[in-house]
């Protein structure tokens, strides 16, 4: 049976890892490479991006991916598998949002719609997967100058399509959402790298998170509203929720783990207000806790909230092993 502090770890970390972008994974955002950032449409409010060549170092890796990670990324790597085109792992890198199907629907997407698009990078055996693609008479539809897949539901994948771009970039997602992103990569409309706020964002990530995940306001007030359940009793709490601009969550694991969660408010009073909130609530957490459960009362010690200027900062640190019964306990599968 979980004990009690198992399951309020579980589900504090759910609550910080439910946006995951942000997922939501030891390259930093700096080191993204510009290529696949231009990608994405300007108009993207969420993006989120995986190290799984890091996070392959890790006993929770099987399940981390499984719960993070866009089904047709994985399905990609069963396909390599069972083809045997070529020896697995490929993927070193993953990058993922969701997207409006045009410009002309371009603005703040609700959480959780649009199109979900992906773009991997790492090793691919270009050549060899095409040949057994033709051999199998896999149907292709011509987008601009590229070649697009349908999935190989047979052979593990999971239902969309693909697009093998070169020896280190594979294009995953729906048709429209596909041919979006293809069309950005040919030029046909202004891209992520234009977007100066939501650049800026994706540079605070951390160099060496495991994930991080980038929201813009839409976003943040959302996942805030499930980060801070404790503070939203407040009142006043909706009101500076919804003037917060932008949130960023990483991830860094070493031989612990780190939770970062930085969300960009309308000012330095409404940070420190935020702060002052979000420290009552986990008072009066650890209050209750403190009278059944020690062990919980330390853990909620051990956030830090400090509020920065107009940024408000809050670290959790857990360790391997409860990182493992977090994953295992599908803390992910709520992810983007």
């Amino acid at each position: 049976m979980v004990s009690r502090t198992n399951r309020a770890i579980i589900q504090l970390l759910a609550i910080f890892l439910w946006f995951g972008f942000v997922i939501s994974p030891a390259l930093h955002a700096g080191t993204l490479s510009s290529s696949i950032i231009s990608m994405f449409p300007k108009d993207v409010g969420e993006l989120g991006y995986a190290d799984l060549g890091h996070a392959r170092n890790f006993p929770w890796f099987p399940q981390f991916q499984s719960q993070l990670v866009p089904v047709s990324v994985l399905g990609f790597e069963q396909f390599i598998e069972n083809a045997q085109v070529q020896h697995p792992p490929s993927i070193d890198q993953v990058v993922w949002a969701r997207i409006s199907l045009s410009s002309r629907e371009s603005g703040h997407l609700k959480p959780g719609s649009g199109q979900l698009v992906a773009v991997a990078a790492g090793q691919f055996d270009v050549e060899t997967i095409k040949s057994f693609l033709d051999s199998r008479n896999a149907p292709t539809i011509q987008v601009g100058s590229e070649v697009v897949y349908s999935s190989q539901t047979d052979l593990g994948m999971s239902e969309g399509y693909f697009a093998l771009l070169d020896n280190e970039t594979i294009a995953f997602g729906p048709l429209e959402g596909l041919k979006r992103i293809l069309g950005i990569r040919a030029g046909d409309e202004g891209n992520l790298s234009q977007n100066a706020e939501m650049m800026a964002s994706i540079n605070k990530a951390s160099t060496d998170a495991v994930f991080w995940g980038v929201l813009d306001s839409s976003g943040a007030e959302a996942a805030m509203q499930h980060l801070i359940p404790e503070a939203m009793k407040f009142p006043q709490a909706n009101e500076l929720v919804k003037r917060s601009k932008e949130l960023l969550i990483s991830v860094r694991a070493s031989s612990n783990i780190e939770v970062e969660f930085q969300a960009n408010s309308a000012s330095p009073n409404d940070a420190v207000v935020l702060s002052q909130l979000l420290e009552a609530g986990l008072l009066s957490k650890r209050y209750q806790s403190g009278q059944y459960d020690p062990e919980l009362a330390k853990t909620l010690d051990s956030i830090q909230i400090s509020p920065n200027g107009s940024h408000l900062d809050v670290f959790l640190h857990i360790s391997d092993d409860q990182m493992l019964m977090v994953i295992e306990h599908n803390a992910f599968s709520v992810a983007m």
